[in-house]
This record gives C-alpha cells, structure tokens and sequence, in this order.
C-alpha cells in the first residue's frame, strides 16, 4: 500500500514539472515570436515596454522576471533597477523577488529532477563541470551562498547546476531568502529615487561596474580558494 501511495505521488510529481515544462517552453517560445525579447535588449526599452501595460504592469513584470532567471537578456538585479523607477522601491523588490525565487526553484528542481544531460541544455559544459565541483565538495553550500551574494554571476546556471548536487530544496530554499534579497533590494532603492549624481560621480560608478564584471572570474576563484582553505585548514 505505501509503495502505491508513493507511485502515486512520483506520477503526480512528475505531471506538476512536465506541466511546469510545457507551462516555461510556451511562454519562451511566445517571447520570441512575438519580439518582446527585443524589447529586453536595454534597460530604457524594457522600461518603455513594461509602462506600456498600464494596470497590468506588474503582471508583465513579474512574468519577465521569472523567465529571466532562465533566459537573461536583462539580469534580474539590472531589470529591478528598472522596476524601481516603474513601481517604486518596495514594489520592485516584493515583485522581483517573488519571481526569482519562484524562478530559482524550478530550475533547481528541473536540475534535480531531470539530471545532467537535461542541464546541459541550458547551462555551458565549461560552466556545468565548474560549478558542478564547486558544489560536490564538502563546502558546496558555502561556496553556493558566497557566489549568490556577488553581482554579475549567473544566477541560473547555480540554480540548475546546484539542482545537481547534494543540497536539498529546503536548503537551497532558505540559502535564496538569506542572499537574493538584499542585491535586489539595493537595485530596487537604486532605480526608485532620483539621486542627484555629478556626470564624473556616475562615471566612478560605471567603471567599478564594468571593473567587477571583468574581474569576476578572478574574484570567484580567489572566493573558492579562501572558502576551500577554510575547509582544509580545519583537518588534523
């Protein structure tokens, strides 16, 4: 009896991801029929597109924030900004949360549920076999929640290659709450208020964007090794 019972759970597990399946191809394939991914190239238009919904812009919001997670013309915290300007700090952030969580959950669980060659899909084999050792070490969930908390990584492929490993849903679950709000939170503030800036204060900020993305690779590895240090200096 309990083997039918748990049958019968798996069948229906397994009915709920292909439905979530057929529910994220539909909309993709929408997307891109119907150009709207065109309008994602840069910020200003994604703006100009997202006002243009009216009353339903926080529908069309969220939904673009939730596929973004899998497809990311715009990453999340970039687009924030923009939904801070549209609907305002808390707005944005309630929002933008929502939807990556969400995002994030069912990429993992599609990674969990599907395996490697599923992921393979959607995730480079030069970035799949990295974070895949990052994360089958002993130190994979610190590893997992020190990359979450920096800018410009990506933020899908951790969510499906971390689908991969030892880390649980729960787990994954409570590691988003703790390190996505507080980047999209900083966006969000970041797009809702007029900050009065000098042309040359606006240039610092953008060199030190562009210096960050650059070096990021540099910084995860230098990360990974301070994290995998930890580890080893902690055996007799």
């Amino acid at each position: 009896m309990g083997y039918m019972n748990q049958s019968k759970d798996r069948i229906k597990f397994c009915v709920y991801l292909l439905a979530v399946i057929a529910g994220l191809i539909g909309i993709v394939v929408y997307l891109k029929s119907s150009g709207i991914l065109n309008y994602m190239s840069t910020a200003e238009e994604f703006k100009n597109y997202i006002e243009g919904y009216g009353e339903k812009a926080y529908l069309a919001f969220f939904i673009l924030q939730l596929i973004s997670v899998i497809i990311a013309p715009i990453p999340s915290n970039v687009s924030a900004v923009v939904g801070g300007t549209v609907f305002g700090m808390m707005g944005s952030f309630l929002i933008s949360m929502l939807a990556i969580i969400m995002g994030s959950t069912i990429v993992f669980m599609l990674g969990k549920k599907f395996g490697r060659t599923f992921v393979e899909r959607f995730v480079s084999p030069k970035v799949l076999d990295k974070y895949e050792q990052y994360f089958s070490s002993g130190k994979g969930e610190l590893l997992l929640i020190v990359l979450l908390f920096l800018p410009f990584f990506p933020d899908d492929a951790l969510g499906f290659v971390a689908g991969l490993s030892r880390i649980s849903l729960g787990r994954y679950v409570v590691i988003m709450l703790l390190t996505r709000p507080w980047e999209i939170l900083a966006a969000s503030a970041l797009g809702s208020f007029n900050i009065a800036m000098p042309l040359w204060g606006w240039g610092v900020m953008a060199l030190v964007i562009i210096g960050i993305a650059k070096n990021s690779d540099k910084l995860e590895k230098r990360l990974v090794a301070a994290v995998q240090g930890v580890k080893n200096s902690g055996r007799c």
